[in-house]
C-alpha cells in the first residue's frame, strides 16, 4: 500500500481542510479554491515521477461521481463491475471536500500516466523510468485510496505499456542505426588516417591525425573488441607516419649543422672584405659569395636568421662604404659633364663649314679640351662622343668636297659620265613614247629610266 504523499504524485500537502465556523452545507461552487504551490515545488519532480503535471483544475472533479461517503466519512470508489470497495475515512471536513480530494488523488495520477507517455514520445523519458510509473500506479489500482473511473486508469496504464515497449523497440532500432553510423565513420576515419601515413606534408598531415583522433573520441561507443581493433589500425598508421616524420627531421638536422658550418664560413670571409676600397674586385667577390651562400642550404631558422644578419651586415659596411665613394665620384663626372657640353656647343658652332681649315685647326683645339676633361657618367658618353663626332664628319665632308673640286681629273670624269647617263636618259624617253603609242606596257621602261635619271643626279654632283 502506498501512503498519501505518493498517491499525491509528490505534493507533499494535503486539500485545505473545513476551519472552525465554515457551514458544512456550503455549496461547491462556494468552496475556497485551492492553495497556490510552494516554491519548492515550482519545476521539480521526485524520482520515477515524470516531471510537473498541469495545474488542476479548480471546482469539482469528473472522478467524484466514481465515488460516495457516508455518514460515518467512510469513502467508497465504485469498482468496474458496479461494486464498492472502501478506500479510506474522512473526518476533517464537508463530504464534498473529502470527496474531492479522494478524486484528486486519482486525477493526480491520470495526469501522471498521461505526462510519462507525452514525454517518453518527447524523447525527455526513457522506457525504464515510464515503466516506474507503469508500476507505480498499478501497485495503486490495487489497493485504491482514491475515487476515480478505475477501469479507465487500467486502460491509460495498459496503453502506456504498450507505448513503453513501441518505444524500446525504436530505441533498439536508432541504437543499431546509430551503431552502424559510428562503425561506418570509426572505418572512414581509419581509411583517412592509412592513406596518410605516407604523407611528407608533416605539419599538416600531423594536425590532420590529431583532428581524426578527436574526432575518433566524439563518436559513440557500443562494441569495444571491434572498435580496439579499428583503433589499432589508426595507432599504425600514424607510427609510421611519425617514424617517417622523425627521420626526415634527423636528417633535417644533419642538414641544417652542415649548412650552419658553411654559412659561418662564408660570414668570416665576407667580414674580411668589408673595410676593402677595391670597389669592382670585391663587389665581385661579394656576389660570389652571395652565390655560394644560396647554394649553401638551409641552417635552420634561428641559426639561418642569426648568420644571415652578421652576413649582411658585412656586406652593408662595404657596400655602404662604396657608394659613398661613388658617390662622390658622379658629383665629379657630373661637372665633366657640363664642362664637355660646354666643349661640345663650341664645336657645334662651326658648323656649317664654311672655311674648312680653320674649322679643322678650331676642332683639333676643342678635342683636346675634351679629352683633358676627364671621365663622365657611361650613360651620358656615348651621346657626347656621337655630338663631336657629327662635326668632325662634317668637317670632313668639307675637306673632301673642296678636294673633289679641285681634282681635274676626276671633274673630266664626272662630266663624261654626265653625258653618258643623259644620252642613255634621252633614250629611255623616246622608247617609252613609243610603247605608249603602241599601247604596251610601259612599267619596265618606267623603271629603267627612273634608275638612269637618279644615276644621273649623282653623277652631276661630282661634275
Amino acid at each position: 500500500m502506498m501512503d498519501e504523499q505518493t498517491l499525491e504524485g509528490g505534493e507533499g500537502t494535503a486539500e485545505p481542510t473545513r476551519t472552525a465556523g465554515t457551514d458544512e452545507h456550503t455549496p461547491a461552487a462556494e468552496a475556497p479554491a485551492p492553495l497556490p504551490p510552494l516554491p519548492s515545488q515550482v519545476g521539480r519532480s521526485k524520482p520515477g515521477e515524470p516531471g510537473l503535471r498541469p495545474p488542476r483544475a479548480a471546482g469539482p472533479s469528473p472522478s467524484e461521481k466514481f465515488g460516495r461517503i457516508d455518514s460515518d466519512g467512510n469513502v467508497f470508489v465504485t469498482l468496474p463491475d458496479g461494486n464498492e470497495q472502501f478506500v479510506g475515512q474522512w473526518a476533517a471536513g464537508s463530504a464534498e471536500d473529502g470527496l474531492r480530494m479522494f478524486a484528486r488523488r486519482f486525477d493526480d495520477l491520470v495526469v501522471d500516466v498521461d505526462l510519462a507517455g507525452q514525454r517518453m514520445a518527447e524523447g525527455k523519458l526513457s522506457p525504464d523510468e515510464a515503466q516506474r510509473t507503469v508500476e507505480r500506479v498499478r501497485a495503486a489500482l490495487l489497493d485504491p485510496k482514491f475515487v476515480g473511473d478505475l477501469a479507465g486508469l487500467a486502460d491509460r496504464v495498459h496503453q502506456l505499456e504498450i507505448l513503453i515497449n513501441v518505444r524500446r523497440e525504436t530505441l533498439v532500432e536508432e541504437r543499431e542505426a546509430a551503431r552502424q553510423a559510428a562503425t561506418a565513420r570509426r572505418e572512414a576515419i581509419v581509411t583517412e588516417a592509412e592513406g596518410l601515413a605516407s604523407s611528407t606534408d608533416w605539419r599538416k598531415t600531423t594536425e590532420k591525425f590529431r583532428s581524426l583522433v578527436d574526432e575518433w573520441k566524439t563518436i559513440p561507443r557500443f562494441d569495444r573488441a571491434s572498435e580496439q581493433e579499428l583503433w589499432q589500425r589508426i595507432s599504425a598508421a600514424r607510427s609510421s607516419f611519425d617514424k617517417a616524420r622523425r627521420t626526415h627531421f634527423s636528417a633535417l638536422d644533419k642538414q641544417h649543422a652542415a649548412a650552419k658550418a658553411a654559412k659561418e664560413k662564408l660570414v668570416a670571409e665576407a667580414e674580411a672584405m668589408a673595410d676593402s676600397q677595391d670597389w669592382n674586385a670585391t663587389s665581385r667577390a661579394y656576389r660570389e659569395l652571395m652565390d655560394r651562400w644560396k647554394k649553401a642550404g638551409f641552417a635552420g631558422k634561428p641559426d639561418d636568421d642569426k648568420l644571415w644578419h652578421a652576413f649582411r651586415k658585412a656586406q652593408d659596411t662595404f657596400f655602404n662604404a662604396r657608394k659613398a665613394a661613388l658617390d662622390s665620384r658622379d658629383q665629379e663626372w657630373q661637372r665633366n659633364l657640363e664642362a664637355k657640353r660646354e666643349v661640345i656647343a663650341k664645336a657645334e658652332a662651326l658648323l656649317p663649314v664654311r672655311d674648312h681649315k680653320a674649322a679643322r685647326r678650331e676642332f683639333r683645339h676643342l678635342q683636346s679640351s675634351y679629352a683633358a676633361i676627364g671621365h663622365v657618367p657611361r650613360a651620358d658618353k656615348p651621346k657626347l662622343d656621337a655630338r663631336l663626332h657629327k662635326v668632325d664628319e662634317a668637317i670632313k665632308s668639307a675637306e673632301q668636297e673642296q678636294w673633289r673640286k679641285s681634282d681635274p681629273e676626276r671633274s673630266a670624269r664626272a662630266q663624261m659620265m654626265v653625258g653618258l647617263y643623259e644620252q642613255s636618259v634621252r633614250k629611255l624617253k623616246d622608247q617609252l613614247e613609243q610603247v605608249r603609242a603602241q599601247g604596251g606596257d610601259t612599267a619596265a621602261v618606267e623603271s629603267e629610266l627612273q634608275a638612269q635619271e637618279e644615276l644621273l643626279a649623282a653623277a652631276r654632283k661630282y661634275a
